[in-house]
């Protein structure tokens, strides 16, 4: 009688092992913290825009001085005569009541003259203005926006990812 012989098996090799682990650990790590890096940080706005809804007015000297002064705001871009900017301004003043804040307006013909020009070309826009830099805004170009321009639900979505209101 002949004997069977059992199939080799390949031993696992530990460097290899280790060096997979150690790739898939470095790769899912690496994800989740570019994730995190792309993904805004929520801020408190200065403290006196909160509690009511209100419209600031200002000019583009007003605008440079926040931002000198290193405030966190909203600013909205406006043009009387648009019909979109109509209906920015009327999703802005019926925000919900855990919404409530002051925020700043700025006519175009004043924001073309400003810092604020070098990110905003369109109108109407807002922008969200953290510690006197802009950190996003909404360009009227621009069909990733469009939805926000179009839907109140979809504006005070946008401004949450941003801003802590509570």
């Amino acid at each position: 009688m002949t004997k069977q012989k059992k199939p080799i098996s390949p031993k696992p090799n530990k460097v290899a092992l280790i060096l997979i682990t150690a790739l898939c650990l470095a790769m899912f790590f690496g994800g989740y913290f570019i994730l995190r890096a792309m993904t805004p940080k929520k801020f408190r706005l200065t403290e006196e825009l909160y509690g009511t809804s209100e419209v600031i007015d200002i000019d583009k000297n007003d605008y440079e001085k926040l931002l000198e002064d290193k405030k966190s705001f909203v600013v909205m871009v406006d043009k009387p005569d648009c019909y979109t900017t109509a209906n920015m301004r009327e999703y802005m003043a019926n925000f919900p009541e855990d919404m409530q804040f002051k925020y700043y307006r700025i006519m175009w013909s004043q924001a073309r003259e400003s810092s604020l020009h070098e990110k905003v070309k369109y109108v109407p826009s807002v922008a969200i203005i953290q510690n006197g830099a802009v950190v996003d805004f909404l360009d009227a170009n621009s069909d990733e926006d469009a939805s926000k321009f179009n839907n109140a639900e979809t504006l005070q979505s946008w401004l949450k990812d941003y801003i802590i209101f509570n």
